[in-house]
């Protein structure tokens, strides 16, 4: 049988391939190849909106690019020129040496900072900071990892631009400087061009080409893409991508481009899936919803890829939840459901035609009781795959979303998209797991926050001090969005406002300011399950870290030593701990106050 190839599945598979020389010529890629079908892939981001803005205009400023290898620092590099002097960029060599002059402006361009030596390097950051400094008409476009650039500036001796820089790389705001932009793109959220990516990728133009494909309607590949042009599935893989991103797992564009390309095609030709269908070979593993953690163990892909490796930690799918697997099983206690089951698990070829359903009924209908076993292994083989593709295709985010290990995920996404009805019910909550986590007590009292030190030790049990008391009202659960108009960062930050405690106030002198603490939706969850009756030592090595930084910092800005002599501490009394204190008189007598 003739084989019948779609040229831009091949072209995806360029995207796919995860080696270090690939990875290192991908804007090249990009650049100079265009798709066989349609118009090549356009991401447009505020950072080059707003770049393309400056350089057109007659005194640009100059501009150090931060961030990952991947994160299109080198793309940007071309967007930049191509607005300065309105060609494109053809030849990196022609800026190697000299600079690009137009309208009486000098751009020095340094495509990758790490390619000069250490004394090139220096040279290249003193220039900078005199051009800064003065009325100069040259200016510098600098592309550099931070830990690069720190270091040179930190040998260059250049404290007044060592501060500029420094400053733009801690706060991430608008670029405002009419001198010097710094831009870190580990500050862009990823996640934001998901669906744009996915929406090219899976264009019809693209895809016209599968019509006289013997394998058609059982093609693996061809079944990807019209479910991921679908705006739920879609936005079910953004899903993923936002998951990282609120656990601080920055993820570069080229590794989320060759990431999504993988989940469309599996790295699959056509030709391989012909003679695959030919043989009847099962070809359901080759679903998105497989290809979206990198295939399977054996896959080169997924010991490679970054995104995988992140993604595979969520073990989604992995874990049985009752009424999930009793849905995929039993198909429903209502005609209704019996039709959503129906509708979910048609005999395509991710579900391997009707393999899956006849597994399902001889489990369901049972058989002999020696082949029990069989029918129930058969289906136990089936139920990972049936729930990774709930996780995409089912409306009921609520239910799929019980796939993903998080017991208290949807309070967190509530809090995100501002539904402040429940912000100081959790705001307790936060207060309730940080005292068990400081103290390491089963505490009960969520309208204080008890700040302890070290313990006092007695016959019956290690007694930790209490060494600030904050009221619960004094604390502030916020969430500020991180979007501006120089980065796209279309997400909140979820942090505590605590105020000073009162006492200070009383004991008179200056009121240190308020501090704010950062968390993540690991950190967020930790205090959740601690607050709910979770043990310490789960998430314990993922966040311990973060906790005992913020009573580090809480002691160190708000703690004095009590002017009465007095010390409290918890002590366990019947079914909880209370709370007791103890007074130093003038007289060095220790009395009990309660």
């Amino acid at each position: 049988m003739p084989s019948v190839s779609n040229p831009f599945v091949d072209y995806l598979s360029r995207y796919t391939t995860a080696s270090p020389d690939h990875e290192a010529a991908f804007d090249e890629f990009l650049a100079k190849v265009r798709p066989p079908t349609g118009d090549p892939l356009r991401l447009t981001t505020r950072v080059e909106e707003f770049l393309r803005i400056s350089f057109a205009q007659p005194n640009p400023p100059s501009v150090i690019l931060t961030g990952n290898a991947g994160d299109g620092k080198t793309y940007l590099c071309r967007q930049i020129i191509s607005a300065f002097t309105g060609q494109s960029v053809l030849d990196w060599e022609t800026f190697a040496d000299q600079p690009i002059e137009h309208n009486g402006v000098r751009l020095h361009v340094i495509k990758d900072l790490s390619e000069l030596g250490a004394e090139r390097g220096i040279a290249l950051i003193q220039q900078l900071a005199v051009s800064w400094d003065g009325n100069s008409p040259d200016r510098y476009l600098i592309a550099a990892n931070e830990g690069r650039l720190r270091d040179l500036l930190g040998q260059a001796n250049v404290p007044n631009l060592h501060q500029a820089i420094d400053q733009q790389l801690q706060s991430s705001r608008d670029a405002n400087s009419a001198n010097l932009v710094v831009i870190n793109l580990t500050a862009v959220t990823t996640s934001s061009f998901v669906s744009a990516a996915l929406h090219w990728m899976t264009a019809d133009e693209h895809w016209a080409n599968c019509g006289p494909c013997p394998i058609r309607e059982r093609c693996p590949v061809r079944h990807n893409a019209t479910h991921l042009r679908d705006d739920h599935i879609a936005s079910r893989v953004q899903l993923l991508y936002q998951l990282l991103e609120h656990l601080d797992i920055h993820v570069t564009m080229r590794d989320m481009l060759i990431h999504l390309a993988y989940t469309l095609t599996g790295d699959h030709r056509c030709a391989e899936l012909q003679r695959r269908d030919a043989s009847h070979g099962d070809m359901s593993s080759f679903a998105y919803y497989e290809n979206v953690w990198g295939g399977d163990a054996k896959s080169a892909f997924r010991r490679k890829a970054s995104v995988v490796q992140h993604l595979d930690r969520l073990h989604i799918g992995d874990y049985s939840l009752f009424e999930i697997d009793d849905f995929i099983v039993s198909g429903g206690d209502s005609i209704e459901r019996q039709a959503e089951h129906l509708q979910l698990f048609v005999p395509t070829v991710d579900i391997n035609f009707r393999r899956f359903e006849q597994d399902r009924r001889a489990y369901v209908e049972g058989g002999a009781d020696r082949q029990a076993d069989e029918e129930a292994a058969a289906l136990m083989r089936w139920l990972p795959h049936c729930r990774r593709k709930l996780f995409f295709e089912w409306h009921e985010s609520e239910q799929s979303n019980r796939l993903i290990p998080f017991l208290y995920l949807d309070d967190y996404l509530a809090l995100m998209h501002s539904k402040q009805h429940i912000g100081d019910q959790i705001r307790h909550e936060l207060v309730l797991g940080l005292n068990r986590a400081f103290s390491r007590l089963y505490l009960t009292d969520s309208n204080n926050l008890y700040v302890t030190t070290q313990y006092v030790h007695s016959t019956e049990q290690p007694r930790p001090i209490i060494r600030l008391t904050i009221p619960t009202q004094g604390i502030e659960l916020r969430m500020e969005p991180r979007s501006n108009k120089t980065y796209n960062r279309d997400r909140h930050d979820l942090y505590l406002r605590i105020a000073a405690p009162p006492a200070l106030a009383v004991q008179g002198g200056t009121v240190p300011e308020p501090l704010s603490w950062s968390m993540n939706l690991l950190v967020f969850e930790y205090l959740m399950r601690l607050a709910n009756g979770g043990t310490f030592n789960i998430l314990a090595e993922e966040c311990e870290l973060s906790v005992r930084n913020l009573k580090d910092r809480l002691l160190s800005t708000f703690a004095r030593e009590p002017v009465d002599g007095s010390i409290e501490f918890f002590v366990a009394e019947r079914r909880r701990y209370a709370l007791r204190k103890l007074k130093i008189d003038e007289r060095g007598s220790i009395r009990s106050e309660g």
